[in-house]
């Protein structure tokens, strides 16, 4: 079945316009669902280092049912980002490795007064780079989650529509009919999901790792350039396109003013010992 996409078609990149060339819509596939493995035993939770949250792995329901259809995916315990990767964050990488800076920052640095905000106007390849560098400056594996992985992060086991809940919240986040605008991480905190993530839902779309496919597994292109998925919606959007399941296509090379990310980290949860008998 396929759907076309309302999320961000004619806002991600500004004025009201598409994302693609020559005024092309961006057709959003859902595939056949693959069987689910058998859920194991539930990981206890575990203190995260700071600046991440631990994700208990289980099932997760990608989709909400209305734009788009329910399929069902199974993640492994992982640790992400309590926040999208700020402009501060990102100019550490930028000076360190001379990694070309996003559009707007002057001297390899940022606005005045953004330190706190998302970066935005990169590209997933710049994206994947800054977690390349990560894991060298970390010595563990980082990267960029996977579609499963974000929505089990944002929705929680009670598979919440919003990081909050079910029902929408102007307190929580900003929009298109607040005159919402791109902010600091954590401005809203109950914009805090049930694993303790913030700005899921809303502040800027997010860069996941998955590609693009259509209804047969291929994946898609656009002027010979992969398309990959971005999650969540952003605060210049209408209401109706934030939520725990807002998908958008964008091709890999293409940045936006609403468009950032965060990660993944590999760290193994710690093994809990269990207690001997007498």
């Amino acid at each position: 079945m396929a759907t076309i996409l309302g999320y961000g078609a004619w806002y991600l990149f500004g004025g009201h316009r598409s994302v693609n060339s020559g005024g092309q819509t961006v057709v959003v596939v859902q595939t056949t669902p693959t069987p689910v493995p058998t859920p194991t035993p539930e990981s206890p939770v575990i203190p995260a280092p700071a600046g991440e949250v631990f994700v208990e792995g289980g099932e997760v329901v990608l989709g909400d049912g209305e734009q788009l259809p329910f399929r069902r995916d199974f993640v492994q315990p992982f640790y992400i980002a309590e926040t999208e990767v700020t402009n501060e964050q990102y100019r550490d990488f930028v000076r360190e490795t001379g990694h070309s800076a996003p559009a707007g920052w002057i001297n390899n640095d940022f606005p005045a007064g953004a330190a706190n905000e998302p970066v935005t106007r990169i590209t997933w390849r710049d994206a994947v780079a800054y977690c390349d560098w990560l894991s060298q400056k970390l010595g563990v594996r980082v990267r960029l989650p996977t579609e499963a992985e974000w929505e089990r992060a944002a929705k929680g086991k009670e598979n919440f529509r919003y990081p909050w809940g079910n029902e929408w919240r102007d307190r929580a986040a900003d929009c298109e009919e607040n005159r919402g605008r791109v902010r600091a991480v954590k401005s809203f905190p109950e914009n805090r999901s049930p694993f303790g993530a913030y700005d899921m839902a809303g502040n800027v779309w997010e860069w996941v790792a998955d590609e693009a496919r259509d209804e047969q597994g291929n994946v898609m292109t656009q002027n010979g350039m992969t398309l990959r998925v971005i999650k969540g919606g952003a605060a210049t959007e209408p209401r109706a396109f934030i939520s725990n399941s807002a998908r958008y296509f964008v091709p890999e090379d293409k940045g936006a003013t609403s468009l950032g990310f965060r990660y993944v980290i590999e760290r193994r949860p710690p093994v809990q010992k269990s207690e001997s008998k007498p």
